[in-house]
């Protein structure tokens, strides 16, 4: 599960900020011909940090957000150097990419096993699902396309600056970013003024909402609400928004992705930010063609956590003045926070990297019906089984998909969205 405080409070805005590198690194074997080959061609195309495995001992895994690995497998594992490789060093929750020499009809058998031993000694990290299989066939432009089609150069579109939920001019047939907040009126808690902390975010970030439509000719079922993980450090926009929202569009989900806070911002914070997109796709409902019971929200990993922060303590009536009483109130806070259902994957109500098994504590947040979907090579496997129970003893509606072989952090792979189509289609029928 994801790793990091997501409860620091505060910035100090008397010291120098930190410079950025670039949010990509590229480590490698320097042994090997053809890994050393690709690592210089990513490094280049994704103006990528790069290092050979051994002289990474200066090494700060919090600048980056996704971390490319190749090397030479052994026995069907990692390399030795790999292995300590990924000991000696801590990423979190973040993205991890593989590039290794492949061994032909055996490629998907080594894929599994490789992504098994990297989420065992990186239980946080998403695994990337495109791992590049090098051979002495393998052309330069083919691993420069691989690194190209992962899209993680893709810049994010922000909204127009006076595109907020409160006057935006909404386009229910086409995409669209919209702010969630007022300018100068956001309830915070956190004092934010500088970078001092190499966050991911910088002081004038503002939460917003991306739109993703269903395709015309397709019968609209409902809204779901998207949180990508990412330790409350930074946000798997791609693998567990985009992609995600993408495919759960096509099939009649007005999806949204939510860019909530991060640090220094607290939970409390960035599930206030849900909040408010609950509250603004309810009040548009008539807008987007569904129900206004009809909206669910989904968490990944820390997005999770956030989906049952919201749950728990913020939805229904409850006023973003509960956490910062100098924060003004809008029509929209007038709106209900509730959602109809809410899709754990590979996460637990929790904090962090614990989830819950407090019985009376699930039974108290009255939780809508709850689906569960987790890897069984997950590190935190027996946790999603255990916080599963509990929800299930405190009387919420469960329903579980179990993944043989997945990792954690497998994003819209796995084929497990059909699953949870069909689960809450029959949700938004009983409404």
């Amino acid at each position: 599960m994801d790793v990091g405080n997501a409860d620091s409070q505060q910035s100090s805005a008397d010291e120098e900020p930190k410079t950025k590198t670039g949010r990509a690194l590229v480590a490698y074997e320097s042994g090997s011909g053809d890994i050393s080959r690709a690592a210089e061609i990513i490094a280049d195309a994704l103006s990528a940090d790069i290092t050979a495995i051994g002289d990474d001992s200066e090494l700060s895994a919090d600048n980056y957000q996704y971390v490319f690995l190749g090397f030479e497998p052994q026995d069907g594992g990692l390399s030795a150097s790999a292995e300590e490789f990924l000991e000696r060093n801590d990423f979190g929750a973040r993205t991890i990419y593989m590039f290794v020499t492949g061994n032909g009809d055996s490629d998907a058998l080594l894929s599994i096993d490789l992504y098994s031993a990297v989420s065992r000694l990186q239980p946080g990290a998403l695994m990337g699902d495109e791992m590049l299989m090098l051979s002495s066939d393998t052309s330069d432009e083919d691993i420069r396309a691989w690194a190209n089609d992962l899209g993680i150069n893709a810049s994010a579109e922000l909204p127009e600056a006076g595109d907020t939920v409160a006057n935006v001019q909404l386009t229910p047939d086409a995409q669209q970013v919209i702010y969630l907040w007022e300018e100068g009126n956001m309830p915070s808690q956190t004092v934010y003024t500088s970078n001092t902390g190499n966050y991911f975010d910088d002081p004038d970030f503002r939460p917003y909402i991306t739109f993703y439509p269903v395709p015309s000719g397709t019968d609209v079922k409902g809204t779901v609400l998207i949180c990508p993980g990412g330790a409350f450090q930074f946000r798997s926009d791609i693998p567990e928004g985009t992609d995600v929202a993408r495919e759960l569009s096509a099939l009649g989900y007005q999806s949204f992705v939510v860019d909530y806070r991060l640090r220094p911002y607290t939970q409390q914070e960035g599930a206030l930010d849900l909040a408010r997109a609950v509250r603004f796709v309810r009040a548009h409902a008539q807008d987007y063609g569904i129900d206004p019971d009809d909206i669910a929200v989904m968490g990944f990993s820390a997005g999770g956590i956030l989906c049952g922060e919201m749950l728990l303590n913020y939805d229904s009536d409850v006023q973003p003045t509960e956490l910062d009483p100098d924060y003004e109130p809008d029509e929209l806070d007038a709106v209900s926070a509730d959602a109809a259902a809410c899709g754990m994957i590979y996460s637990f109500y929790g904090r962090l990297s614990v989830g819950t098994t407090d019985v009376e504590l699930l039974r108290s947040g009255d939780l809508p019906p709850t689906f569960y979907c987790y890897g069984t090579r997950d590190p935190f496997y027996d946790q999603f089984l255990a916080n599963a129970d509990a929800a299930q003893e405190a009387g919420v509606e469960v329903e579980r998909l179990q993944l043989d072989d997945m990792p954690h952090g497998f994003g819209a792979d796995g084929d497990w969205i059909p699953t949870y189509d069909g689960w809450l289609d029959e949700i938004f029928e009983g409404n």
